[in-house]
């Protein structure tokens, strides 16, 4: 009696392995991340060889140990990657509760006036050399990809203004350490926390910011553009797909939001990337 019930927890615990181990699969290889795959792959693989040899030679304390150790590393994973369980939960939220949210549509005019502001309020902050994270949201971008954002700052509805611009990132304002969302011509939320990048390939003497302004450019490319002003330097830069170009002028930077809004007719200009 004691070793049926044995296998069938033994089976149970296997089963239960093999699931956490194709979605672990999954997640790392839609992330790229090989080592902390090949990481997970060792430990899962470890322990469905203990719950066999289990099963054959009857080792519970070595079944529970290793249990532990693979209850402790799915623990990890989900510290670890929180952000990104949290867009899963979202995106599987809306799907079954139809909560995908409708944008109102905005016309060229608006989108460019909020584009100009934004340029405005760069030049003047770049001057002064306040530093400032703004992250510009497509118009056709579905909440769910935005609100897990939104959700980490305080939300703002505010139409896009220089002035209010200004206002968020001045050293005294309690939101100016955090990443301002922008979504067409509304300032979605301020004071937002972003991922950091994960690129080794990014150079040692950029900041948090910078890191912060490329790393949202990895979770979507197509979704985000980030506007990223050094506090140190005044140099405007901005963070596109993963990439970031450096020593942006108000020109360049006018004629890259006229593009992400896919405003027509725009002079084009050439930056410096890196």
């Amino acid at each position: 009696m004691n070793g049926y019930e044995l296998r069938w927890t033994s089976f149970i615990d296997a089963s239960f392995v093999a699931v956490l181990f194709v979605f672990a699969t999954y997640f790392f290889v839609k992330k790229k991340a090989v080592l902390p795959f090949l990481l997970y792959f060792v430990v899962f693989a470890t322990h469905v060889c203990v719950i066999i040899l289990d099963l054959i030679y009857s080792i519970p304390v070595s079944l529970e140990i290793s249990r532990i150790i693979a209850t402790f590393f799915i623990i990890v994973l989900i510290v670890v990657y929180q952000s990104d369980f949290k867009n899963f939960f979202y995106a599987l939220s809306s799907v079954a509760f139809g909560n995908s949210a409708t944008e109102s549509s905005i016309d060229d005019d608006e989108l460019r006036v909020s584009a100009d502001e934004i340029v405005r309020a760069c030049q003047s902050m770049s001057k002064v050399r306040t530093g400032a994270l703004i992250v510009m949201v497509r118009t056709e971008t579905e909440s769910k990809f935005t609100t897990p954002i939104t959700e980490t700052g305080t939300d703002l509805s505010a139409l896009v203004s220089s002035p209010l611009l200004e206002c968020i990132f001045n050293t005294k304002a309690p939101l100016h350490d955090g990443a301002v969302i922008i979504k067409g011509n509304r300032i979605l939320a301020a004071g937002c926390f972003l991922p950091l990048s994960q690129k080794q390939s990014v150079s040692k003497s950029l900041g948090t910011r910078h890191r912060a302004g490329i790393g949202i450019t990895e979770e979507n490319p197509t979704a985000f553009l980030t506007i990223i002003l050094s506090e140190e330097t005044g140099i405007i830069s901005y963070a596109s797909k993963g990439d970031l170009s450096r020593f942006v002028t108000p020109e360049r930077l006018r004629d890259t939001l006229y593009d992400f809004f896919k405003i027509s007719q725009v002079k084009k200009t050439q930056t410096r990337a890196i």
